[in-house]
Order: structure tokens, then C-alpha cells, then sequence
């Protein structure tokens, strides 16, 4: 499988970021940006012989711009790592300057959630797609 390098808040509605493993989280600076190191799942195979699935997964940076108002909601009482569940986007409008679109994300984990406005994101393909059998690539 072959996949473009660059996505962007364009690709928005053929993305689905369900099960995407967090290596680690890049809070903003004076850039702005908040950054996710992830394995993103390009597609889910199922094998019907077996009924097991396998994973078109690559490790990616999905770069957030211009954030502001970042909130992180995350629990670990209980747990280790983190996995995306869902990526919504709601309440387009123009910035109080009127040159760029913001738009509030919410990130939905399976310890909570991360909220935050932003004028969208870049998702960086560090390597083609792999077939895999599990959903994390287990970087060192």
C-alpha cells in the first residue's frame, strides 16, 4: 500500500484515526503547534479464514496549528499508553482578524480527552505503510 506523505484538515472526512497509538505529545510553545507521535491505521484487513484483522499502520506526526485554549482530561490510574478513539471537529468560524478558518477538536482517548481550538493539522507520513498484525508498531 502506497499513501500520499502529507494529510491535511482537507482529508478530514476520509480519515479515521480509531485505535491510533500515542507515543508521546508535544505541548505548544510560542509555535503553537501541538504535536502526536502515533501509529496511524490506514487500513484494517480482515483475514475471513481466520477471522483475525491485520493493519496497513504507519508511524505519522499529526501537527495542530495555531492552537489555543488546550485542555487534557487524560487518566492513568488505572492504565498504560494511550489510544485515539475518535477525532471530531465542530464550530467553524473566522479568527477575530478574519484571515484564517478555526475550528474547536476534540480528541477522544480511552482515558479521556484532549479539547483545544485550532486552524487545523498536518499529519506527516514518516514511512510508508506496513502490513501488521498488531496495531502498534513497537518502536524503539
Amino acid at each position: 500500500m502506497n499513501v500520499k506523505n502529507v494529510w491535511t484538515e482537507s482529508d478530514f472526512e476520509e480519515m479515521e484515526w480509531h485505535d491510533s497509538y500515542v507515543y508521546s505529545i508535544f505541548l505548544p510553545d510560542e509555535n503553537q503547534k501541538l504535536i502526536l507521535d502515533i501509529d496511524y491505521i490506514f487500513k484494517w484487513v480482515l483475514d475471513e479464514t481466520s477471522n483475525l484483522y491485520s493493519f496497513w499502520i504507519s508511524p505519522c506526526d499529526l501537527i495542530f496549528e495555531n492552537v489555543l485554549y488546550l485542555k487534557i482530561n487524560l487518566d492513568y490510574q488505572n492504565t498504560v499508553g494511550l489510544d485515539i478513539q475518535n477525532i471530531n471537529r465542530f464550530n467553524p468560524r473566522l479568527s477575530p482578524n478574519g484571515k484564517i478558518l478555526l475550528w474547536d477538536y476534540e480528541i477522544l482517548t480511552d482515558v479521556g480527552s484532549i479539547t483545544f481550538e485550532s486552524s487545523g493539522y498536518i499529519q506527516n507520513i514518516k514511512e510508508q505503510p506496513i502490513l501488521s498484525d498488531s496495531q502498534i508498531l513497537m518502536r524503539k
